[in-house]
């Protein structure tokens, strides 16, 4: 007998999980599929890094649909928690955004009198306010601390997703990789199973568009971006804030002691290795940025492949003509932890009444031609 669902998603990293959630949430019959195990890739690499104000330059569709999600994580950590008893770390104590030079104070600057109107909670700091309200920063002459941003780990975010997901009656199926369309509308597996289901979502990361062609859709515009970071661990004192210091990267204290230092972007392909040459590029960034760095002792160095669209945002919608009926959810390049809930509740929406959320127009997958 071939098992039936309303809604099959591909790839069980954070938006995919998410995703698998909302649409349980909703009553229906939900299979997560992941051809390794979830969380795995990027989703459990992340530094996790909440920040819509840093990561968005200017006012618009991305800034507010990071916004609305920013303002999402709070009742999903504690649902989470209380569902699966998994505490996400969720910490919304603060961002300090850096500048390190005249040049960066002046990008700075401007960045933040595009963002005056958008209800943001940022304060500009001078140098000595900055060194007053983070000692532990090395150097710095201008930065603006977004009061409302912080982290989450994006690790034990997936295993609570994925355990919240299967407790409302959700799949999972690990170790299932996706090879084409079903005969009766759905997902065929490399093990030879058929799965139906009247909406396929793929979030599969950098691999959706490989996915999307098996499916019989057209190539998405998704190209793998490495990132590399580090962990460091023994520093003399954290910093209260997540540090972050646009293109000289960014400094995120775990509650473990651990120091999370990343991060590069680089067009590897495929090739998720670790590579000396990153490490000592962060390495010097910790040094940077936090006094006592040096002393710290390198406990990890990670990889991970993130999914980048050739204007930097999301691709989230339908696939016009694909049977089965293909949504997409990917893209999210260094957002994708920070963009999970509210990518979740449009995808669920789009998937179980085809209603496009608000604003949704800028991220659409057909927008490439």
């Amino acid at each position: 007998m071939v098992a039936s669902f309303d809604v099959a998603v591909v790839g069980a990293g954070i938006v995919g999980s998410a995703t698998a959630l909302a649409c349980a949430h909703r009553g229906a019959r939900v299979a997560l599929l992941e051809r390794d195990e979830p969380g795995r890739a990027a989703s459990g690499v992340a530094a996790g890094i909440l920040a819509p104000g840093s990561e968005s330059g200017r006012a618009g569709p991305f800034l507010e649909l990071s916004r609305q999600s920013l303002a999402l994580w709070p009742s999903l950590a504690a649902e989470l928690g209380e569902a699966t008893g998994i505490d996400c770390e969720l910490a919304l104590d603060g961002l300090l955004r850096v500048a390190l030079d005249g040049a960066d104070a002046q990008e700075l600057r401007t960045r933040l009198d595009g963002q005056a109107h958008q209800g943001l909670s940022a304060r500009w700091l001078d140098a000595e306010a900055l060194a007053a309200v983070e000692p532990q920063l090395a150097a710095g002459v201008a930065g603006v601390l977004y009061a409302d941003e912080g982290q989450v780990n994006s690790a034990l975010a997936v295993a609570a997703l994925v355990s919240a997901a299967c407790r409302r009656g959700a799949v999972l199926r690990a170790g299932a990789e996706v090879v084409g369309p079903s005969s009766g509308g759905g997902v065929r597996l490399s093990s030879g199973e058929e799965l139906h289901a009247g909406t396929v979502v793929i979030a599969a990361g950098p691999w959706s568009p490989t996915v999307a062609t098996r499916l019989g859709a057209p190539a998405l515009p998704v190209r793998p971006v490495r990132g590399q970071l580090i962990h460091l661990v023994g520093l003399p004192r954290l910093p209260r804030y997540v540090l972050y210091a646009g293109g000289c990267g960014y400094a995120v204290a775990r509650r473990d002691g651990t120091l999370v230092v990343g991060a590069t972007e680089e067009d590897a392909g495929f090739d998720a290795a670790v590579t000396a040459a990153a490490t000592e590029q962060l390495l010097a960034t910790a040094r940077r940025l936090l006094r006592g760095a040096e002393l710290a002792t390198l406990s990890q160095a990670r990889a991970a492949l993130r999914p980048c669209a050739p204007d930097g945002l999301p691709l989230l919608g339908a696939l016009p003509g694909a049977r089965p009926r293909l949504l997409v959810a990917t893209a999210h390049h260094r957002n994708g932890v920070l963009l999970a809930p509210v990518t979740a509740l449009g995808m669920a929406s789009l998937a179980l009444e085809g209603v496009t959320p608000p604003g949704w127009e800028a991220f659409d997958p057909g927008r490439f031609g």
